[in-house]
């Protein structure tokens, strides 16, 4: 993969000769010449390296307020200031400051490739060890939540990791399947062995069994994970005969490979369903031997009491996941968050907070105009009940029933039926909640 660098000098000249530079030895670079283009491409390209210099335009400091904002938000990327023989002392200041380096004008051709070779590792290093980090913190996600589903999952995944068993998670799109399995793995006393995540409906039939199985003297994940934990993504998917080699080695402890012939394995497997398909076409007595434990995740429709938690963690981490800086939520857009549906669960959970910190680098917090569309429309459509013109042509009283009939429902949905919550907020003791629900005749689905 090629490296992306920023180039902002208000020289042509300059941005000419460094582009043609790098871009000879493979780089991929972005000459701008001020602020806001810098800023346009911050916003779209990741970065690896960033030269700035330092005098743009009239302003002699100009550099100097681009580097702290690029610094305060895209807060791993290198920047590397170009400095003439009058700034040199200002060049130093801005290391201070977070700058990783410096070059002098006129350029040595030399120098200038060290640099950017150097600025390029340390990028690297940086993004791998964000990604450790990131998939340790992805381990910390599976605990964060109010509801008693989050507490029994930790105890049922603390249990489970301590046993040989294979496990079946029923799950749906963006819930994190694969960080269960790695948890587990982790945990278990496998966890010194290879950890491998292979997604059952990736690829053809034909390419999908020899990745698995192997062929010849290519050696297939099973192989590979050997003594480790294999997690088998969207299993029902497999092809038939894919099935029956699996049952087959679950009952025998090997594998057969054309080529090579019998090979005997030991391979913990988990392994994952998409809860909204059916699982009839499936190999029953493969299922039963796969489904010894079974995991049941909840979507966070489900379960409203525990999206504020996660908006929180991912808020909190901002600058470990996106290199952003953390910004609270108004309390409009805390009702917002509560009240959508949440069709990608947890990864859309992150998604959102993501593009809503980059939505927001100007601003002191995030506010509704910060979020994206599809949680400001899907609020306004759910909420539509509300809109006054549909109460305006009602006697008072069936108006304020009305009224109160959809904001009630609204808030108890909002607080997953807990009536404790939803009284507090709406500023009511519990039992008068109670008495006005029964009045009103709002039925709930459930009550905690």
């Amino acid at each position: 993969m090629k490296n992306n660098i920023l180039i902002i000098d208000d020289d042509a000249e300059v941005r000419s000769l460094i582009a043609d530079v790098l871009s000879d030895e493979g780089y991929v670079t972005f000459p701008v010449s001020n602020e806001s283009e810098a800023f346009s491409h911050l916003r779209k390209t990741d970065f690896d390296l960033v030269f700035l210099d330092l005098w743009i335009g009239e302003d002699e400091s100009a550099g100097l307020k681009i580097l702290e904002k690029i610094k305060s938000q895209y807060i791993g990327i290198p920047v590397v200031i170009i400095s003439g023989h009058g700034t040199i002392d200002v060049a130093v200041s801005a290391i201070q400051s977070g700058a990783l380096d410096f070059i002098e004008k006129p350029f040595v051709i030399d120098r200038l490739l060290l640099t950017t070779n150097r600025a390029i590792e340390l990028s690297k290093l940086r993004k791998e060890n964000t990604k450790l980090k990131n998939r340790r913190m992805d381990l910390d996600v599976i605990g964060v939540g109010k509801s008693s589903f989050v507490t029994n999952l930790k105890s049922t995944l603390n249990k489970t990791a301590q046993t040989n068993g294979r496990i079946f998670i029923e799950t749906y799109p963006g819930m994190g399947a694969e960080n269960i399995a790695y948890y587990i793995h982790r945990k278990s006393n496998r966890k010194d062995y290879p950890f491998f995540h292979f997604n059952c409906s990736s690829d053809t039939k034909e390419k999908t069994e020899v990745e698995l199985f192997g062929k010849d003297k290519t050696s297939g994940c099973l192989e590979k994970t050997n003594f480790g934990t294999l997690f088998l993504e969207n299993v029902t998917e497999l092809s038939q005969d894919c099935q029956h080699r699996l049952l087959q080695y679950i009952q025998e402890g090997r594998i057969y490979v054309e080529g090579r012939g019998n090979i005997y394995i030991d391979v913990r497997i988990i392994c994952s369903h998409n809860a909204n398909l059916d699982i009839y076409e499936f190999n029953q007595d493969l299922f039963y031997r796969l489904n010894i434990v079974n995991i049941k995740l909840i979507e966070l429709k489900n379960r409203r009491e525990d999206i504020l938690p996660l908006v929180d963690y991912y808020i909190r981490n901002a600058e470990s996941f996106f290199g952003l800086k953390p910004k609270s939520f108004t309390e409009e857009c805390e009702a917002i968050l509560q009240s959508y549906e949440w069709p990608g669960n947890i990864y859309q959970v992150k998604s959102i907070v993501e593009n809503s910190l980059i939505n927001a680098l100007e601003d002191v917090q995030i506010s509704k105009k910060d979020l994206p569309a599809e949680l400001t429309t899907s609020t306004r459509d759910k909420f539509a009940s509300l809109d006054i013109s549909k109460l305006i042509t009602l006697p008072l009283k069936k108006a304020r029933d009305a009224f109160e009939i959809d904001y009630l429902k609204a808030q108890i949905e909002r607080f997953s039926g807990n009536i404790s919550k939803t009284a507090e907020f709406v500023g009511m003791e519990r039992s008068a909640l109670h008495r006005k629900l029964k009045s009103l005749d709002v039925r709930r689905s459930k009550e905690k």
